[in-house]
């Protein structure tokens, strides 16, 4: 064994003592009736892991997946330090679409306390690393509890490459150090004793392939959460397509160099750059990119790194420089640094906070990715029609179940239909649809969806109880 590999070696099993596990209970969200129905919820405990986080004056406070914690009812952590006692934690927040997958919990004060008191040493307190990303084939150890272990793992391996994010996702490194259930949460350390990342995930089907979230977007991840903000990255605000040498005589340009501007989404970084269709992307602060858009340069060499990945790490309200090209002329300008205007589907992973209405027999809930992807097990022709709707900039109501016998099931409506009227009226929230509903008490109510069918519905005297099932959480 080498003297490098015998202090990585050493520095783990120091560090492994601030690694804890996660035992959850909670509702399993990956359930179809429950997406279909947010009155069924099926219960469900499983486990993850997590680790002290050293970050300003933070005590008590740990980084974990989120897809640990994202529909927990209680959660408890268990450490070395302590025996097999556990300890009341708390959601601090996460990243709930978990792009990036972190969240961050802390332990209660009355349960810190006891935590000191009981453990054999102090808190070891793990930190981020800062800077560049690491090289591929440097070394790492991957700590966690991996299939409910009840004590720490240790899996040693390198970074074997990196994948780039796109518009809807964020920069994994790829290891080969084994991660497995359970081992989801916990640190990826490098020979400096720093965290390189969180163990998020590994491959189906696929040997020796693990993920891990970096620690650089952990860190804007926590900042957020600190802030009580919902955690978000800066975006383009558009849609980019790869540069070629055959546009040079429409652009103007001399070489295919930079990214090519083909929409701007109102609302967006672009548009307060006054950036505009056809615009060419040289650089965002200083960093240049090819006609793929990828970065140019020494980093550029070693890495895929493209313009996505250099955006998300500009922090949110943080002026950001860009030069483009625009008719065969270099320009630049700034706008501050902002997240994507907000569509009208949006997804909304998280239980307790799906709004629904059950009325005249039928859910109706607002129209998520998720609603759509479960809905795709049941009839995948209705789930094309609502594919169509992703870029509306209005909310749409949906009917994602029908008790039978009752009004819906006698007009045969099927799941999925996409409502947009209500006595005449365009509807696109929950609220809206309650407030038509509660002033024809006694009368009718004809609901129109987006396919042309329609239902004529009788509000009955039991509308007090309909409405009351409204589930509203903010």
């Amino acid at each position: 064994m080498t003297k490098a590999k015998r202090k990585l070696t050493d520095i783990a099993r120091q560090m492994m003592s601030g690694v804890v596990q996660i035992q959850i209970e909670g509702y399993i969200e990956e359930d179809i009736q429950s997406v279909l129905n947010p009155s069924i919820k099926i219960p469900g405990q499983w486990s993850g892991s997590g680790f002290f986080v050293k970050y300003k004056d933070l005590e008590g406070h740990m980084v974990t997946n989120a897809h640990v914690v994202r529909n927990a009812v209680k959660v408890e952590i268990s450490s070395m330090l302590t025996s097999e006692e556990r300890f009341e934690a708390e959601v601090v927040g996460l990243v709930k679409q978990l792009e990036p997958d972190v969240a961050l919990i802390k332990l209660t004060d009355k349960e810190l306390l006891r935590f000191k008191k009981l453990a054999i040493q102090p808190i070891e307190y793990l930190e981020l690393r800062e800077g560049t990303s690491p090289s591929r084939g440097e070394a790492i150890k991957a700590i966690g509890y991996p299939m409910g272990m009840i004590e720490p793992n240790i899996t040693g391996g390198e970074i074997t490459n990196f994948i780039s994010g796109s518009e809807y996702t964020t920069e994994r490194f790829v290891t080969n150090a084994a991660i497995n259930p359970g081992n989801s949460g916990g640190p990826s350390i490098n020979e400096e004793g720093k965290v390189v990342g969180l163990n998020t995930a590994v491959m189906i089907d696929a040997e020796n392939i693990g993920f891990i979230t970096p620690a650089s977007f952990v860190k804007i991840i926590i900042e957020n959460l600190l802030l009580q903000n919902e955690p978000h990255f800066a975006d383009i605000g558009g849609n980019l397509q790869k540069n070629a040498e055959n546009f040079n005589p429409l652009l103007k340009q001399s070489q295919a160099k930079g990214v090519i501007v083909s929409k701007v989404l109102a609302n967006g970084f672009l548009e307060a750059a006054d950036i505009q269709p056809r615009d060419v992307i040289l650089s965002i602060n200083k960093v240049e990119f090819d006609r793929h858009g990828i970065v140019i340069g020494k980093e550029g060499l070693y890495r895929h790194k493209n313009i996505y990945d250099v955006m998300k790490l500009v922090p949110i309200g943080e002026e950001a420089e860009i030069h483009f090209m625009r008719n065969g002329v270099i320009k630049k300008t700034k706008a501050l640094a902002m997240r994507n205007p907000e569509k009208g589907i949006i997804s909304n992973p998280i239980l307790n906070e799906r709004t629904y209405l059950e009325v005249f027999g039928m859910i109706i809930q607002p129209l998520s990715y998720e609603i759509i992807q479960a809905i795709q097990f049941v009839d995948p022709y209705a789930q094309i029609e609502m594919l169509q709707t992703i870029d509306q900039e209005k909310p749409m109501l949906v009917v994602t179940h029908i008790y039978q016998g009752t009004q819906a099931d006698e007009v045969e409506w099927p799941l999925g239909e996409l409502i947009i009227k209500a006595n005449d009226h365009e509807i696109h929230t929950i609220e809206a649809l309650q407030k038509i509903i509660g002033k024809n008490k006694g009368g009718t109510v004809l609901l129109e969806c987006l396919s042309g069918t329609i239902g004529y519905f009788q509000v009955d005297q039991e509308l007090e109880s309909d409405l009351a099932n409204v589930k509203v959480k903010k």
